[in-house]
């Protein structure tokens, strides 16, 4: 296993929760983060707005606020280019659109307040920045958005979890979902019994909205929504597999899913719509595995059909990789207090066990490593941007994977 060490270190000003590269413009990448105002700064600052403040609003749940803040990757330097404030709400999660059917390429916002927000990345000669283009309440102001998931293939779908459990799915009803003047239908899918991390739609061809999700309930659930919105059937659930909440899911193919958990273990799962679901190879990383990301996969992996989307949520294996080969997937991992991971999942010749082989760490975070990302190419050679949040720590680092340093 290789330990790696970081080309440039930079000490963000607000704690990092989530980052993305721009699939469109690879240079860019922008950082989510989240500040909880202390509550004695909340009260001082209340008082000095209205000293006769009524009860219920001095009992109100602490303010928070953050910032997206746009870099850019120059070489082997990362630059800091924009920051837009969001004062009234912290930033949870970040996703680019993958249909790139706009003009300029769009980002998904998920916020602390409730609201669903995108922006649009305006490049030009004289200026980079993030433009506002609209807002969608989808709950009410005390319940945090905790993550998005676009639709691998319709643009006008994007899915949603929520800190009281909820996994909603938006539907714009005509034009683009990120217009102003959008009607947008959201639909409740499950409901966790605490916090829903995470969901992914699986790539499945059916017209049907096909799709897991994962909570603090340790629960993994695949449910399917027909074509009428209110027509939804929970396909299975599973408590057994998962010691602790279920944090990340990431589809390899209808079938075949990645998870990460607070249990500290990635797991790679065979998941069908009916039957038994099957471990087929976990492994212990140290930490609690927040995100997970592929930095390489075999193009015979690729089915026709199915797209490489930001979140890699889309990738399907049409022939198992083999263990020492070009042919296994090369994973990025962020595991919390434990700091990043890069492993290999390949599997034995034939019919073979699957295998995670950790192939190198990256361990200068000194606080909670919930933010990591690889600059988009096809190269060997990746970039890797990784954050940590307490100690507001951003570290640029490279990863050889024909060489495995």
């Amino acid at each position: 296993m290789t330990s790696i060490s970081s080309l440039e270190r930079l000490t963000l000003d607000l704690p990092p929760a989530c980052i993305a590269f721009c699939p469109t413009e690879p240079e860019y990448f922008v950082i989510g983060t989240y500040h909880l105002q202390r509550k004695e700064d909340q009260a001082s600052e209340n008082s000095r707005e209205d000293a006769s403040a009524s009860p219920s609003s001095q009992t109100e749940q602490q303010k928070r606020s953050g910032t997206l803040e746009l870099f850019r990757l120059q070489g082997e330097h990362v630059i800091h280019i924009a920051t837009e404030p969001t004062p009234d709400y912290s930033i949870l999660d970040i996703q680019w659109a993958p249909h790139h059917a706009a003009s300029e390429p769009v980002l998904a916002v998920a916020t602390s307040t409730g609201l669903l927000v995108f922006y649009r990345f305006a490049n030009s000669r004289e200026a980079q920045h993030l433009v506002h283009i609209s807002s969608e309440r989808i709950c009410e102001p005390e319940t945090l958005v905790l993550s998005l998931a676009w639709h691998p293939r319709d643009p006008k779908v994007l899915g949603l979890t929520l800190s009281d459990g909820q996994v909603v799915v938006c539907r714009a009803l005509r034009g683009d979902l990120w217009a102003g003047d959008q009607s947008i239908e959201i639909t409740t899918v499950f409901s966790h019994s605490l916090e829903a991390w995470w969901l992914a739609f699986s790539p499945t061809s059916s017209g049907a909205l096909d799709l897991y999700s994962g909570g603090d309930d340790q629960l993994l659930q695949r449910t399917v929504q027909g074509e009428e919105p209110e027509e939804c059937t929970s396909l299975w659930q599973d408590r057994r597999i998962h010691q602790a909440g279920v944090t990340y899911i990431l589809p390899l193919s209808p079938d075949l899913i990645l998870t990460g958990s607070y249990d500290d273990h990635i797991r790679l799962i065979s998941a069908p719509a009916a039957g038994r679901r099957q471990v087929l190879a976990e492994a212990n990383l140290g930490g609690g595995v927040w995100r997970i990301k592929l930095l390489s996969h075999h193009p015979s992996h690729e089915q026709g059909g199915s797209e490489n989307t930001s979140s890699g949520a889309s990738t399907a294996l049409s022939e198992t990789p083999e263990v020492g080969s070009e042919r296994g997937m090369v994973i990025l991992a962020s595991c919390m207090y434990a700091g990043t991971r890069l492993l290999r999942l390949s599997r034995q010749a034939g019919e073979g066990e699957w295998l995670f082989e950790v192939l190198g760490r990256f361990e200068e975070h000194q606080s909670m490593n919930y933010a990591s990302d690889v600059q988009p190419n096809d190269g060997d050679r990746k970039l890797i941007v990784s954050t940590s949040f307490y100690d507001k720590l951003l570290c640029l680092w490279r990863f050889d994977l024909a060489t495995g340093a």
